[in-house]
C-alpha cells in the first residue's frame, strides 16, 4: 500500500471512527440521498466509503446492498479523480459491464459519482446515483452532483467535530485524544511522550458543589478549571476534557523529564482558588501520569495505564502518581480475580478448609473455624488475604458467602450421619449482616440440613458497622435462631468496649497480632491481660488466635482464655482429617 493510499485509509478512519454513518436512524444524510434520488429522477442515490478492500453503503435510495468486494464497485474508480465520473451506459464499458452490480438484481445500466473530498484532498468515498437504463448527464447535473457531495462532506466533518468536542467546556474530549493517538502512530517515528489524566477537582468535591450551588455553577467549575489547564499548558500539553471533572494532558514532542519538571513547579498555580460565581474555591487534585513510546502498542495502553496511576494517586490520597508497573500488575490481578469468582462459585476451585480450636478448660477439641480456600486453575493457590478483601467490597460478597454457608452446612450433615456433631464457625462480613434476608437463610439451612443451630458460630470483625441499627438488630435476630456470635480480630482496628454492652456478641476472639509476641513484650502482656479481664467481667467466651507456640498457649491459658486455636495446635485441614481432632 502505497503512502498516498495509508493517508486516505487514516483520513477515513478519523471521519467514520465513531461509526457516526451505521446509525438506523433517518438524519440529514438520510435527505440528501432521497433529494438525489428527487432532483434527477433517479431509482437509486447512495454515500459510499471505500476502505483498503471493501465498499460501504452507509446510506441509500433503491438500494439493498450494504457493502461489496472494493474491486466490483464503480466507486473504486470515482475516488481516484477529483471530479465526477459518469458512466451512460454500464453494458458498454469493459471495466464494469461484468460487475454483479450490473449483471445482478440491481441491473445498474447508469452510474454517476461525485467524490468525498476531506480538507487535505483525500477521496474517502462517492455520493452517487444510478439508473436501470442508459442515460447521459449535462454538466449543471454534474456540478449539482459535486455540490451534493460537498454538502455531505460538511455533513460528516460537523458531526465528527460536534462528536469530539465537550458540549459543556468546549474543549476536545476523549474521541479526539484517541484521534491524536492514532496520529502519533500514523508519523511512524517513534518518540517519548507523557500522557496525564487529572481529576480537578474530585468526584466527591464536585458533588458537594453542584449541590450546593446547583448545575450551572458546576458547568461553570468545568469550563473555567478547562481554562485554567489550558492556560497553563499552552507551551507544554495539549488539554482534553474527558468526563465530568477528568482532564487528560498529552505532552507536545519533548524531553519527558522536563514535561515531569513543569508540572511539579506547577503546585502552586494549582493551588490557587478559582472563583465559581465570585466565591473563591480552592479544589484538590489528584493526578496519574504515564510516559510512554509513540509506537503502536505504546499508545493503545497509555490510557489504560494513566487511569491505573490516578487511582493509585486516589488511594493513597496523592496529589500526583508516576505510573508504577507493579501496581498495575497487582490492580491487574485483582480485577482478573473478582472477574473469574463468579465462574469459579460453579467449578471445582474453591474448598473448605477447617482449623480445629483447642479448649484449654480439658485439652479437648469440639469445634473449629470453616476457612475458604481457592486454587486457580491457571495461577494456583490464591491467599485468602488476597481475594477476601476484594470480594468484601463488592457485590461478590454475597454469592462468595451463600457458598462457604451452604458447603459448610452440607459438610455437617455428612459429620453428622456418622454420629459427629463438632461446633463450626462461618465467617460473615459486615455486608452480609446488611443482607435483608440473611437470618432466613441461615435459619432455611438448618432446616434443610438438620443442623441444630447451637452448632453455628456466627463470626464477625469489629468494626464502625456496630453503630449500625439495622446491622444490630440483624445481630440479635441471630442469637435469637440460638447461634452463637463472635467478635473476630477483636483489639485491633475500632476497638471501643463501650459496644460490647449491646453487641449481642458470646465470644471474644483475640487477634493474632496481640497474641504473636506475647511471650516477648511486656506492653503486649498488659493489652492481653486487660481485654481478657475485661471480656471475663462481661461473660464472654474467650478465644485466642494465632497461638503458635507451648509457651504462649501457656501464658493466655494462665490469663483465663477458654480456647486457642493457631499452629501449634492445628493448621487448616480438610474435612476428613479434622475428625481426628475431635474428642
Amino acid at each position: 500500500m502505497d503512502t498516498r493510499e495509508t493517508e486516505r485509509i487514516l483520513a477515513l478512519q478519523q471521519i467514520d471512527a465513531l461509526a457516526v454513518l451505521d446509525s438506523k436512524v433517518a438524519d440529514g444524510l438520510e435527505h440528501i440521498t432521497q433529494l438525489a434520488a428527487r432532483h434527477f429522477k433517479v431509482p437509486m442515490a447512495f454515500i459510499s466509503l471505500i476502505d483498503g478492500e471493501r465498499q460501504w453503503i452507509k446510506r441509500s435510495v433503491g438500494l439493498a446492498l450494504r457493502e461489496t468486494p472494493r474491486k466490483e464497485s464503480f466507486c473504486d474508480y470515482t475516488i481516484r479523480t477529483a471530479e465526477p465520473m459518469v458512466i451512460e451506459d454500464t453494458l458498454l464499458d469493459p471495466r464494469f459491464r461484468d460487475f454483479p452490480l450490473v449483471t445482478g438484481p440491481s441491473a445498474v445500466r447508469f452510474y454517476a459519482g461525485a467524490p468525498l473530498l476531506t480538507a487535505d484532498g483525500h477521496a474517502i468515498g462517492s455520493f452517487c446515483i444510478a439508473d436501470k437504463t442508459p442515460r447521459t448527464l449535462s454538466e449543471d447535473d454534474r456540478a449539482q452532483l459535486q455540490r451534493m457531495a460537498s454538502l455531505v462532506m460538511s455533513h460528516l466533518s460537523l458531526r465528527r467535530a460536534v462528536d469530539r468536542l465537550d458540549p459543556i467546556s468546549g474543549m476536545a474530549n476523549s474521541h479526539q485524544l484517541a484521534d491524536e493517538l492514532d496520529l502519533l502512530v500514523s508519523m511512524g517515528a517513534v518518540e517519548k511522550r507523557a500522557l496525564v489524566y487529572l481529576d480537578m477537582p474530585d468526584a466527591a468535591a464536585a458533588h458537594d458543589i453542584a449541590s450546593a450551588l446547583g448545575a450551572a455553577a458546576y458547568d461553570e467549575l468545568i469550563r473555567n478549571t478547562g481554562r485554567r489547564l489550558q492556560t497553563l499548558m499552552h507551551e507544554h500539553a495539549t488539554v482534553f476534557h474527558i468526563v465530568g471533572t477528568r482532564f487528560a494532558l498529552l505532552s507536545h514532542a519533548h524531553d519527558v523529564e522536563s514535561f515531569h519538571a513543569v508540572l511539579d513547579g506547577m503546585d502552586e498555580a494549582f493551588d490557587a482558588p478559582l472563583h465559581i460565581q465570585n466565591i473563591p474555591l480552592n479544589l484538590a487534585l489528584n493526578a496519574g501520569m504515564v510516559s510512554f513510546n509513540t509506537d503502536r502498542d505504546g499508545v493503545l495502553d497509555a490510557p489504560r495505564k494513566a487511569l491505573a496511576a490516578i487511582k493509585q494517586a486516589q488511594s493513597e490520597q496523592r496529589r500526583w502518581s508516576i505510573y508504577n508497573e507493579q501496581e498495575d500488575d497487582t490492580h491487574r490481578r485483582a480485577f482478573r480475580l473478582l472477574n473469574d469468582i463468579p465462574q469459579v462459585l460453579h467449578a471445582d476451585e474453591f474448598r473448605l478448609v477447617f482449623q480445629p480450636k483447642l479448649a484449654l478448660a480439658g485439652n479437648t477439641c469440639h469445634s473449629a473455624e470453616a476457612l475458604l480456600r481457592w486454587t486457580h486453575a491457571e495461577l494456583g493457590p490464591i491467599s485468602p488475604a488476597e481475594f477476601i478483601p476484594l470480594v468484601e467490597k463488592t457485590a461478590l460478597v454475597k454469592p462468595v458467602t451463600d457458598w462457604v454457608l451452604e458447603n459448610a452446612f452440607r459438610q455437617m450433615r455428612a459429620w453428622a450421619a456418622i454420629g459427629k456433631h463438632p461446633k463450626i464457625a462461618l465467617n460473615v462480613s459486615a455486608r452480609n449482616l446488611e443482607e435483608p434476608n440473611i437470618c432466613a437463610r441461615l435459619a432455611g439451612l438448618c432446616n434443610r440440613y438438620d443442623i441444630s443451630p447451637s452448632q453455628i458460630e456466627i463470626e464477625c470483625t469489629e468494626g464502625l458497622w456496630m453503630n449500625s441499627e439495622k446491622v444490630l438488630q440483624t445481630l440479635h435476630d441471630i442469637r435469637s435462631l440460638g447461634m452463637s456470635i463472635a467478635l473476630d480480630d477483636f483489639g485491633t482496628g475500632y476497638s471501643n468496649f463501650s459496644y460490647l454492652q449491646y453487641v449481642p456478641a458470646t465470644t471474644v476472639k483475640l487477634d493474632q497480632s496481640l497474641i504473636r509476641n506475647v511471650h516477648a513484650s511486656q506492653r503486649d502482656q498488659r493489652i492481653v491481660r486487660s481485654i481478657i479481664a475485661l471480656a471475663k467481667d462481661l461473660d464472654y467466651r474467650i478465644v485466642a488466635e494465632g497461638v503458635e507456640t507451648e509457651e504462649i498457649m501457656g501464658l493466655v491459658k494462665e490469663w483465663g482464655c477458654n480456647e486457642v486455636q493457631g499452629y501449634f495446635f492445628a493448621r487448616p485441614v480438610a474435612a476428613d482429617e479434622f475428625l481426628t481432632y475431635l474428642t
